[in-house]
């Protein structure tokens, strides 16, 4: 009787992927190497149990155990996810690997209106913004103040450089159109790196941006295969969406004037001050009306305000342009037809997945919370590509509907580069 080795396939292809991505240089031991090459499968291509020594099965249990639990952190270094079985420590995942799988998401969520969705080009690649990765790879931690002073740099320069087509594109005269979220909107969207990531209401303009972001490296392991899409219920990240938690704070200073105001005029009468309270039920005495352009918003939303709020995390939507509070961000042609969500992650070498695990992942007495996950993720095929360009462009998400003002597109760079600290 054939022995029995738990989970050997799982190990057979992580170990395979792992020698195959530099393992084999960082082998040490004699006897695994002499081991390793004692390992036969059979006919059908099955590693064949009784050839696994004890050895051998040690150091793949080893190299399975660092798939079961994320990635390490380590301060101003960029992580990947080496392989799915990873990734599910840090997402509920699905892996998309055939056409029929494809359909029935796409029918699922193409009309979906209240998600947040976003793509990406690598199944492997974390949630981390363009500054993030630049930061990093730059190494601007040795070079730069802080993180936060090198954003409010970023966002005064890209201010004093694009205020004029900013408000000209959003055909607004006033302070709150050029805040430093609306100005760093901007300058991401003119190919300038920004703590800010992007991601829309739309399922399908998210698998146009992971498509576009797709390589064509000869994969050498199982997630290289494979593209992503992210998605989360805006409901239940809906305390991070400054609009609301803006439209909440109003409400409530409203309320409280209110009452204020009817104790004075009740002046002790409890049955007025019950009749008033009942007549001006769901008035408030604040017009939301008056906020655009009177400098609040601009105010809300500074950058050493961002870092003064309580949540490691925000977005930005104008999504709901009736609540008055509006950030400005369609200064751009194309974030209109982009459907644009704009998310704010102030920490300068965490990604997204880790620094909600730390901060939203936790239960009431601080230990974690088990099975916490930031969003949820498909992970698609890559070779399922064309297929999916036909879908998109039958539904009329293309290039030009994604992109339609990309012959006059801005290059800002340059704001980043004159933001950095010059050599002396």
């Amino acid at each position: 009787m054939p022995r029995e080795i738990k989970n050997l396939d799982i190990k057979v292809k992580l170990l395979k992927e792992y020698l195959n991505n530099g393992g084999i240089e960082r082998l040490n031991s004699l006897e695994l190497v002499e081991d390793l090459l004692k390992v036969k499968s059979d006919a059908d291509d099955k590693v064949n149990p009784d050839t696994i020594s004890s050895c051998v099965n040690a150091f793949m249990l080893v190299i399975l155990g660092s798939h079961l639990k994320p990635p390490v952190f380590v301060e101003n270094q960029k992580s990947e996810y080496k392989s799915t079985l990873q990734k599910s420590k840090c997402f509920d995942q699905i892996n998309i690997d055939t056409e029929e799988q494809f359909d029935e998401i796409y029918e699922k969520f193409k009309d979906e209106t209240d998600f947040l969705f976003r793509g990406q080009g690598e199944a492997k690649w974390m949630l981390y913004s363009t500054l993030q990765r630049k930061w990093i790879e730059e190494e601007l931690f040795n070079t730069e103040g802080s993180y936060q002073e090198f954003l409010e740099k970023l966002a005064e320069n890209g201010k004093a450089e694009y205020e004029t087509e900013i408000q000209s594109i959003l055909n607004a005269n006033h302070i709150d159109a050029t805040n430093d979220v609306s100005v760093l909107s901007y300058l991401q969207h003119h190919k300038c790196p920004t703590p800010l990531l992007d991601w829309t209401y739309s399922f399908g303009n998210a698998l146009f941006f992971a498509l576009e972001g797709i390589t064509n490296i000869e994969p050498t392991r199982e997630i290289d295969e494979y593209f992503s899409v992210y998605y989360l219920e805006e409901n239940e990240f809906e305390g991070a969406n400054v609009a609301k938690i803006i439209d909440e704070a109003f409400e409530a200073e409203s309320e409280a004037l209110k009452l204020e105001m009817i104790d004075k005029i009740a002046a002790g009468d409890e049955d007025k001050k019950q009749k008033m309270i009942k007549q001006f039920e769901g008035r408030g005495l604040l017009d939301k009306s008056k906020i655009q352009g009177n400098g609040l918003i601009e105010h809300i939303v500074k950058i050493d305000e961002l870092f003064k709020h309580p949540l490691p995390l925000l977005y930005f939507s104008d999504n709901n342009v009736d609540k008055n509070f509006i950030f400005s961000l369609s200064n751009n042609e194309n974030i209109k037809n982009q459907q644009g969500v704009l998310m704010w992650n102030r920490d300068p070498s965490k990604p997204i997945e880790m620094v909600s695990d730390e901060f939203f992942g936790k239960t009431e007495d601080g230990t974690p919370e088990p099975n916490y996950h930031f969003c949820k993720c498909f992970n698609i095929k890559k070779e399922l590509a064309g297929y999916i360009r036909a879908k998109l462009e039958a539904d009329g998400i293309t290039k030009g509907f994604i992109y339609p003002a990309e012959e006059e597109a801005v290059n800002a760079s340059g704001i980043y580069e004159e933001s950095k600290e010059k050599p002396e």
